[in-house]
């Protein structure tokens, strides 16, 4: 979104919270846009823990309204777009309290608890799927989809698989838990591997591990004779998405709106402790279009024989029915939501103006 404002000669303020991810973000832009017309400011963490640490939240979220209030008395905007998450939400509440306009973009198909709380007050919602906009009741709310960085946006890359070292003769499959990885895709993706034994000199892997887990990642597919790239981190999505023939993910908001951006078909794996339980909905939104197979992570705990078993079961169905997989890849295409960012930064322009 800031980069879209930006293009539109706006200057733009950048409320991020401190966390190592957003600086991982925050360097993409800086590659791209050379920040110019873009400040970053952090907002000090404010998670809500539960009942518990009920008083310890208020404080921090008094003290995070009052920075932000700052913020805005000394930057003047003429609006305020909360994109959702406990960092959005003190500035969309002082934003309110100074009068300036107030916006709020939901990516999931069940809304978080700051944007059901931030909701009740905004003056417009952006939805990125249209079974949220039930949860904000008479708000005025639009079906924009949900952004994506410009480089996502520009098409598959026809020099993917030389750029990731890959061959091209061989099936591809893209495996990730998240931008910090996730263990249990990471211990499920390994168990299955001797399940695929007649796959192994028709397929190969992409699998972004997590820092923690490179190794045993890495070592998993040489022990099992697999050709796969390992990597921690990938800030170079667009590669990865352009040599994958299928996808095995978790189902936040972000990963299936590449997904779908790239008409790839997926084997999703909520992340069973998100909260409300989102990533669950989001991925029956795919699967109910049938852009995707959904597997809930208590059907293959740890590295049980059965869980590896069940998992390749799925990849090698997938893998051998080429029908299939193009069907998933036009139903995950007709979810895309073409200029998601625009359509949002037009909502914002109107209010601003």
């Amino acid at each position: 979104m800031a980069e879209t404002l930006r293009s539109r000669q706006h200057q733009v303020k950048l409320l991020v919270s401190e966390k190592a991810v957003d600086s991982t973000a925050l360097s993409a832009l800086t590659n791209s846009s050379g920040r110019s017309g873009i400040t970053v400011h952090s907002v000090s963490a404010i998670g809500y823990g539960g009942a518990g640490q009920l008083i310890r939240f208020c404080t921090r979220l008094a003290r995070a309204v009052g920075d932000c209030a700052a913020i805005g008395a000394e930057y003047r905007p003429d609006a305020v777009l909360g994109m959702g998450g406990f960092t959005s939400a003190p500035a969309v509440l002082a934003a309110r309290w100074q009068g300036t306009p107030t916006l709020i973009h939901e990516s999931n198909a069940v809304p978080g608890k700051a944007n059901r709380w931030a909701g009740k007050v905004v003056d417009h919602i952006a939805v990125g799927l249209a079974e949220c906009a039930r949860h904000f009741g008479r708000k005025p709310v639009t079906v924009t989809g949900t952004p994506i960085r410009a480089g996502l946006r520009a098409g598959k890359a026809a020099d993917a698989h030389a750029r990731l070292g890959l061959e091209r003769g061989r099936m591809t499959i893209l495996v990730m838990g998240g931008s910090q990885g996730a263990r249990a895709i990471n211990e499920i993706t390994a168990s299955a591997l001797p399940w695929l034994d007649e796959w192994r000199e028709q397929m190969q892997f992409v699998h972004l591990s997590g820092p923690r887990d490179e190794r045993f990642v890495r070592d998993a597919y040489e022990r099992n004779g697999f050709a796969a790239k390992v990597m921690s981190f990938c800030d170079e999505m667009e590669l990865a998405y352009s040599a994958a023939d299928l996808v095995m993910a978790r189902s936040g908001a972000a990963t299936l709106t590449e997904l779908a951006a790239f008409g790839l078909p997926a084997i999703l794996i909520p992340y069973p402790a998100a909260a409300g339980n989102h990533q669950l909905h989001n991925a029956r939104v795919f699967e109910r279009a049938g852009a995707a197979r959904v597997i809930e992570q208590s059907q293959l705990c740890g590295l049980h024989t059965a869980a590896g078993e069940r998992l390749a079961e799925e990849i090698s169905g997938l893998l051998a029915q080429a029908t299939a997989r193009a069907r998933m890849a036009t139903a995950a295409r007709s979810l895309a939501v073409e200029n998601a960012s625009e359509r949002i930064a037009d909502l914002v322009e109107a209010y601003a103006n």
